[in-house]
């Protein structure tokens, strides 16, 4: 009744704790990534909505929205002109404040907004990044809002 019992070695319990170590590695820097770009999409479709509720607004009580950009310290926000005196810091329809840090406004085109003259706006772009990618919200003339995804530069 003498059996010899064997495991794994020493060697192999290290060898199998290191794959593990990498595919951890990897995995936590993969989430990571994935969480930088649902941040930026989330960020560009919450603006879009704000947009399109502000050409509702424009349109249907014939009244203009200008856009303006305020940033203070590393946060930013959007405001229409309604709002110049108190920005970034009252919660109402008229504000967007983005809900994540590392999501930038690296672009703007002055003056941007809608006008309630038959659905009418200034046409532009708004351009969020962050480490994931780039987005950019277009304004056409007759208040079309379209998100697109911009190529990486090398």
């Amino acid at each position: 009744m003498n059996k010899m019992i064997q495991g794994f070695s020493l060697i192999e319990m290290m060898v199998v704790m290191v794959m593990i170590a990498i595919l951890s590695s990897g995995a936590i820097y993969g989430f990571q990534q994935w969480q930088h770009h649902q941040r930026l999409w989330q960020t560009a479709h919450q603006l879009s909505q704000f947009l399109r509720h502000l050409r509702s607004d424009a349109n249907g009580l014939n009244r203009d929205h200008i856009l303006t950009l305020w940033q203070q310290g590393d946060r930013w926000c959007l405001t229409t002109e309604q709002y110049a005196d108190k920005p970034c810091i009252t919660t109402s329809p008229r504000q967007f404040i983005p809900r994540f840090k590392d999501v930038l406004i690296t672009e703007m085109t002055p003056g941007l907004g809608f006008y309630g003259v038959m659905n009418t706006a200034k046409p532009g772009h708004i351009i969020l990044s962050n480490t994931a990618g780039r987005r950019k919200i277009i304004l056409s003339v007759w208040g079309r809002i379209r998100i697109l995804a911009l190529a990486e530069q090398t």
